[in-house]
């Protein structure tokens, strides 16, 4: 028998278990087999796809398959990739070691923050508490925020893996830092089920975190002077809908503004890396959090609304602000378009899409157009 024949005789035989293990779930109008063994199903769900996708999976996964669900015109189409994913064994040991050099390096800026060199006096490193507590406080409820909600929903999501960035002087370009960190990711080990799971552990980080952010944002500021800014240079943070809101609730006018300004404790600097940290993550970009809640709400149209903020990004690091270009391209590097989930064809309710809503209009309120600049050096 010639081998493609006996391929053909194989496949039929196949195809005739999958009929056999989608009998009740899937009507299979008709299917094709592509060069890689991956096979292309499409016709008519018996129930809606959230109630009958669990029951595919199942069937497909025994016969060495992952089907990913989609809508094709009024049919639904299934992608049978011709393996079956599984997720990786934990790593603890790499997180729980990121985390403490985190901590660490953290503490480093902290202390930097207020004068002290921990490179010259080891000792001083305690001084970068207050710093490194409420910045790393935010971090860790944020990305809990994720890791929770994605155990809850038996999503396969690692333990935040926490972005070290010590304060290590370079020469010609001095002290490169000043948050420490660059924050931290949760790898997926997997495609997530649907958009509701996508959305719900996208928008789960921000809002954990600003919980924590808000309450330390107003303590800081409530601890911090007002007065004339420092003689010479100095960096200016940027002002948001929301900070600008908090710092005028706590002194009773818009800052800065008269020729004083609020002068940030640790705080309170800590804190405000922490909005800004969350507006950079609710950009509507890939897999960014703000990624996540766009093709929650867009589906594989999100990819468009990616390439406008990218540009965006771009528009802005020209005209107002370097740090804009920063974020374009690492929009562009990490990929502007979303993974699909398993299940694309459920689509969110309601009240998911009002939760979508509100992350987009937490970035709105967190938004800051030139979120740092030198202000007071010679030109």
């Amino acid at each position: 028998m010639e081998p493609h024949v006996a391929d053909t005789l194989d496949r039929l035989e196949l195809m005739g278990r999958v009929r056999l293990a989608l009998d009740g779930l899937m009507t299979i109008e008709r299917y094709a087999w592509d060069s890689r063994g991956a096979l292309t199903m499409i016709g008519k769900l018996h129930a809606p796809a959230d109630e009958v996708y669990p029951q595919i999976r199942a069937g497909m996964a025994a016969l060495g398959f992952t089907p990913f669900l989609r809508k094709s015109g009024d049919d639904a189409e299934i992608i049978a990739l011709p393996f079956v994913i599984s997720a990786p064994k934990p790593n603890i040991v790499l997180p729980v070691a990121l985390f403490v050099i985190t901590v660490l390096s953290t503490l480093m800026v902290g202390a930097r923050y207020d004068g002290i060199d921990v490179f010259n006096n080891p000792a001083g490193i305690v001084a970068g508490i207050p710093f490194s507590a409420t910045i790393m406080g935010i971090l860790f409820v944020h990305e809990m925020g994720h890791y929770i909600v994605g155990r809850w929903r038996r999503a396969p999501v690692s333990l935040p893996y926490f972005i070290p960035v010590p304060p290590i002087p370079i020469p010609g370009l001095g002290i490169i830092t000043f948050t420490g960190t660059l924050g931290a990711v949760i790898v997926q080990r997997e495609p997530m089920l649907d958009r509701k799971t996508i959305l719900e552990i996208g928008i789960a980080g921000p809002l954990a975190g600003l919980i924590v952010a808000i309450p330390l944002l107003f303590y800081g500021l409530a601890t911090s002077p007002v007065g004339p800014p420092p003689p010479g240079g100095y960096i200016q943070e940027g002002n948001s809908i929301l900070y600008a809101t908090a710092k005028y609730l706590v002194f009773g006018q818009f800052l800065p503004g008269n020729g004083v300004d609020v002068q940030l404790n640790a705080v309170a600097w800590g804190a405000w890396i922490g909005l800004l940290v969350t507006m950079i993550n609710l950009l509507p970009i890939g897999q960014l959090d703000g990624g996540h809640v766009a093709y929650a709400l867009f589906g594989e149209y999100a990819h468009y609304l990616a390439y406008a903020f990218i540009g965006g990004c771009v528009l802005l690091g020209i005209l107002v602000a370097p740090n804009w270009l920063l974020w374009g391209v690492l929009g562009l590097f990490i990929g502007p378009r979303h993974p699909p989930p398993l299940n694309d064809v459920s689509r969110i309710g309601p009240g998911h899409a009002a939760l979508a809503v509100l992350g987009l209009m937490t970035f709105v309120l967190l938004f800051m157009p030139n979120p740092l600049q030198v202000v007071g050096v010679p030109q």
